[in-house]
This record gives C-alpha cells, structure tokens and sequence, in this order.
C-alpha cells in the first residue's frame, strides 16, 4: 500500500466515522413534508419531520426533551400555534387552503406534526411555502413531497430559495 494511499483511505474512514457518528450525524438542518391522499379517511394529510431538537430549539424549549413535551396539552399547542403560520399551502389560483392541525409527537430523534385537510376538486397544481425551521435556522433545508394518483412531486426550499414553490401536476 503506498502512502497517498493509505492517507487517503485514512482520510475516508475520518470522514466516514464523522457521517456515521451520532454526535456528527446532524451536520445539516433539514427536514421532510409528505402530502398525499388518505384512502381510508378521505382526507388530504400533511405530515412534516424535522428533527425534534430542532424543533425544541425554534419553540425555544431547549431545555426540554422533545418526546416529553410534545405529549402534554401545552405542547401540543406550541406546536399547532408555531407551524400553523410557517407552512403554507395554496391551490392552482393562489387561494390558501385551510389546514386543521391534528396534533404531533416525538419519535426517537425526529418530531413528527400532522394536519389535515379537504382533498381539493383540482389537482393539477399547487403552491407550498414550507419555512418550517428556517427562521431559526439559516441554512434550513425542507422537501416537499406531493403524492397524487401516483404521480409525485417535490418541491424543495432553502437557503437563497425561500421563495413559494409551484408544483404542477398537468402536462
């Protein structure tokens, strides 16, 4: 084995442990939203995660532990009156759609907050405006992914793209 080689095989496996570690494997501020059609209930879901320390964090509740909080009555509010203003949904006109929280919870290390809403008569394109997290965090990354009749959409907001998205479904 040369050197060059094993340094950079040296190198590798540090960055390696540095991915793979649990104190380094929350590098990037990022979170996930999925919106889709429940069969069973007839309604429209949308279901974000983001890390629950994250969360703790913008609710400035550091000092609390996620799982805790989000089961008492006092967090189930924070949470509703927190995301409620900063995720954002509008119909192919521009007219905002009513969504009901339903509630949210902790599950290991990500927080997971739930809302419902009517399934729209048009699916064919959406505006989202995901700022979950990005008030707090600069470089907060969400992914929007909307699932209707199979197709699937994404729509992704970040630093220097904050910016509401349209996602069309038409071709």
């Amino acid at each position: 084995m040369t050197l060059r080689f094993g340094l950079t095989l040296l190198i590798a496996l540090a960055g390696l442990s540095l991915v793979t570690a649990p104190s380094a494997a929350h590098r990037m501020h990022a979170g996930v939203t999925e919106i889709a059609v429940n069969e069973r209930t007839g309604e429209m879901e949308i279901i974000h995660r983001v890390y629950g320390h994250d969360l703790m964090e913008a609710l400035d509740r550091t000092e609390l532990d996620a799982s805790a909080f989000l089961a008492t009555p006092e967090g189930l509010a924070a949470v509703a009156a927190y995301a409620g203003p900063l995720f954002r949904m509008a119909d192919s006109e521009g007219e905002l759609m009513e969504l009901a929280y339903v509630g949210a919870e902790a599950d290991g290390e990500y927080a997971w907050i739930y809302y419902a809403a009517p399934v729209p008569a048009e699916q064919n394109a959406f505006i989202v405006d995901n700022d979950l997290l990005s008030e707090t965090f600069d470089d907060q990354v969400m992914m929007t992914n909307l699932r209707f009749d199979s197709r699937v959409r994404t729509a992704m907001q970040g630093p220097g793209r904050r910016a509401p998205v349209r996602v069309r479904f038409s071709d």
